[in-house]
């Protein structure tokens, strides 16, 4: 009888009645197996946990750097348009030092994505590139890009980079008008031509480049001609993608539920707040300006600013006292503001969610960590 039932209802009806009654109470399991973690790692593992965190205070695990903060998109779901900081972009010679002191670390991953920013809009993009494959102790970098300015020109140059280089496009559509709506830009068109003259260029180069398409769109609207080539170019293990499994977040309550709910995405759950975030362990930004800021995904307006490279070195600031003052006031419940309205936090103390002390196999694998909750 239930096979019989299975074949008759609408896949589509099954798979709204999943998402309208089962994820809501799914959310609220997670959450509360959340909590628990939290609290009983915070009441009975604490000093042992924070005991393995100051192991690893000796270098960061990723070190993002803002080749420049400025974007060619105005995403639904970043806080790139509201930002009111000066936009900027780094000159070369300071990129060459930040990347000499953090390989001085025995540093090896370095994301050229910072808080905000395209790649592409950088002049110096591929001048940072070719320094960081040059460069035998740095394994690996990414990027995340909305491909706009990705040509079949530029495709073929990153090609050079392929086995440490990995790109990410962030696509918020598979027709003109859900990607309109949701990248706050007409670039559909282009941005799709783009992506399939990077695959083809891949293709015939036999490259190993890895190649992500980010879904920055409802899942109800990955369908259409683009989107099955997409999907059979995964399959065929020429990209990877990354699905809304968490939701967007608040960018620390900049981006109001209502505007991403307004564009069919879906808000990520406020998190369960008690103890320092995981962030303040793993990956500091370097600004366009020099100064480092101890949050590199959510603080657009670099509030938690915690050195500057022309006063200090990498070193000196990622073991000074200024972090470990934002650490200590995030142990106390005395978040900054910043931190209070952000929902991308995690507890070191939710051994759920964290992944600060889970084993890194390699920077891929660390990347993939981080889901969908990148941009």
């Amino acid at each position: 009888m239930l096979i019989k039932l299975k074949s008759v209802i609408p896949q589509e009806f099954r798979s709204l009645v999943k998402s309208k009654l089962l994820r809501p109470l799914q959310r609220q399991a997670n959450h509360l197996l959340d909590i628990l973690s939290t609290e009983y790692n915070y009441r009975f593992r604490r000093q042992e946990i924070q005991k393995h965190l100051e192991k690893m205070r000796g270098r960061p695990q990723r070190l993002h750097i803002e080749g420049t903060n400025i974007c060619n998109a105005k995403c639904t779901f970043c806080a790139y348009p509201q930002m009111e900081r000066p936009k900027q972009t780094m000159p070369m010679d300071q990129f060459r030092r930040v990347i000499d002191e953090y390989v001085a670390m025995g540093g090896k991953y370095v994301s050229l994505t910072p808080i905000v920013g395209d790649p592409f809009v950088d002049p110096h993009i591929f001048d940072r590139l070719d320094d960081l494959y040059q460069r035998p102790q740095i394994e690996g970098f990414y990027f995340y890009t909305n491909a706009i300015l990705m040509k079949p020109e530029v495709s073929e140059k990153l090609l050079a980079y392929g086995d440490k280089l990995k790109i990410h496009v962030s696509l918020g559509g598979f027709d003109r008008e859900t990607y309109k709506n949701i990248m706050g830009v007409d670039q559909f068109d282009r941005v799709r031509r783009h992506i399939e003259s990077f695959i083809q260029i891949k293709l015939q180069a036999n490259s190993p480049i890895q190649f992500v398409v980010s879904i920055r769109c409802p899942l109800s609207k990955c369908t259409g001609d683009f989107w099955r080539k997409i999907r059979t170019n995964q399959v065929k293990g020429v990209l990877a993608l990354d699905f809304p499994h968490y939701g967007f977040d608040s960018w620390a309550g900049k981006i109001k539920d209502e505007d991403l709910m307004k564009v069919g995405l879906e808000p990520i759950q406020k998190p369960y707040k008690k103890g320092a975030c995981e962030l303040l362990y793993m990956k500091p930004v370097v600004l366009a300006n020099g100064k480092v800021n101890a949050c590199a995904c959510r603080d657009v307006e670099a509030k938690l600013i915690v050195g500057d490279l022309k006063e200090s070195t990498l070193a000196e600031i990622w073991e000074g006292k200024a972090i470990q003052e934002i650490i200590e006031r995030h142990e106390r419940g005395d978040f900054p503001e910043v931190c209070q309205h952000c929902t991308w936090y995690i507890s070191i103390y939710n051994q759920r969610q964290s992944t600060i002390l889970k084993p890194l196999l390699n920077w891929q694998e660390e990347d993939a960590n981080e889901g969908f909750r990148l941009y």
